[in-house]
């Protein structure tokens, strides 16, 4: 027949259907070309509903802070009522009770650390990259100059909510935290797991990083405890170093704090600044150990001060918080 193929004729007709399918099955995928465009958008969807699930978020850096304050002020109200003597134990309890629900009732620590991590995101600052490079400058060198057998640098990071250190292989860091959200983060109170390192005697730390927890407890004399313990020589090796992070805003508007009064409190735990700098909304104070210190009393389970501190004398001015750091001797309860 005029025009016919004579090889199309003798081919066996294929399914359209099982032609495409026998090519997708065929077909191997390449993991370094990126899936089509409509695949793309739909494992984005699938993975931001998952997000979404998992984590809160702000519409804004003032929604954040608006939630920190008021978790700060619930903390504060715990730390007064457990030092009123004016009421029962049973009072206290109560009280106790309905202030733990408040904090429930707007999320509890989980959406706490939820506002502190969209805050930290929004103001760019990442906690390692402050605490690498002087760490490297002040311990990595005598390091370096002492046995070859020296054990790696150590540094015990409290409030941790994520292990920024994974990067980096020369220096081991212990995070903690009363919420742990990752893995490698322990989950532990900061003067629990002090004082506890401490009666064991364990290896000292050659760094205590106390990034934006000195605002987080309620009680100021708890404050000069928390400092007190990162500064123990049985807590902090010789010569080691104790990174201070807090809001700029705890400092610059308080009525009875200063960066000043902040640097002599820490003086007098034989810590010397050697770096103080400013973010967008952070004070970041470094000091470092120049003497033997300790408060903590075993014995006791007490801390008992050289000198006691109280709050600095009060600033004038309407728009002024109430942060403060100050150092008494503990109350040996009969």
């Amino acid at each position: 027949m005029v025009g016919s193929n004579k090889k199309s004729e003798l081919r066996p007709k294929q399914n359209p259907v099982a032609k495409k399918n026998n090519k997708k099955r065929n077909k191997k995928p390449n993991p370094l070309v990126r899936p089509p465009k409509t695949q793309t958008k739909k494992y984005l969807s699938k993975k931001s509903n998952d997000q979404k699930k998992k984590n809160i978020y702000f519409s804004s850096t003032a929604e954040s802070l608006t939630l920190i304050k008021a978790y700060h002020t619930l903390n504060k109200r715990l730390e007064q009522n457990e030092r009123d003597d004016t009421i029962t134990d049973e009072e206290r309890k109560s009280n106790a009770d309905k202030i733990r629900q408040e904090q429930k009732d707007l999320g509890g620590i989980e959406k706490y650390q939820q506002a502190s991590m969209y805050g930290a995101k929004s103001s760019k600052f990442v906690c390692a990259d402050w605490v690498e490079p002087l760490l490297r400058e002040h311990i990595g060198s005598s390091k370096k100059q002492s046995s070859s057998n020296s054990k790696r640098p150590r540094i015990l990071d409290v409030g941790a909510i994520d292990n920024q250190y994974l990067q980096y292989d020369w220096f081991d860091a212990v995070p903690i935290d009363l919420n742990a959200q990752h893995k490698t983060v322990v989950q532990a109170d900061f003067f629990d797991y002090a004082i506890s390192h401490i009666e064991k005697n364990d290896d000292p730390f050659d760094a205590i990083v106390l990034s934006l927890v000195l605002n987080f407890q309620g009680d100021p004399r708890k404050r000069g405890d928390m400092l007190a313990l990162a500064a123990d020589s049985r807590l902090l090796q010789a010569g080691g170093l104790v990174y201070v992070a807090l809001p700029s805003a705890s400092l610059d508007n308080s009525r009875y704090c200063d960066e000043e009064y902040l640097i002599k409190i820490c003086e007098s735990m034989n810590l010397k600044v050697v770096e103080r700098k400013r973010s967008a909304k952070l004070a970041l104070l470094a000091f470092q150990s120049i003497d033997k210190f300790q408060a903590y009393h075993v014995a006791t389970k007490t801390f008992r001060y050289a000198k006691e501190i109280s709050r600095a004398p009060a600033k004038s001015g309407v728009e002024r918080n109430n942060f403060a750091i100050m150092l008494r001797n503990s109350v040996i309860k009969k």
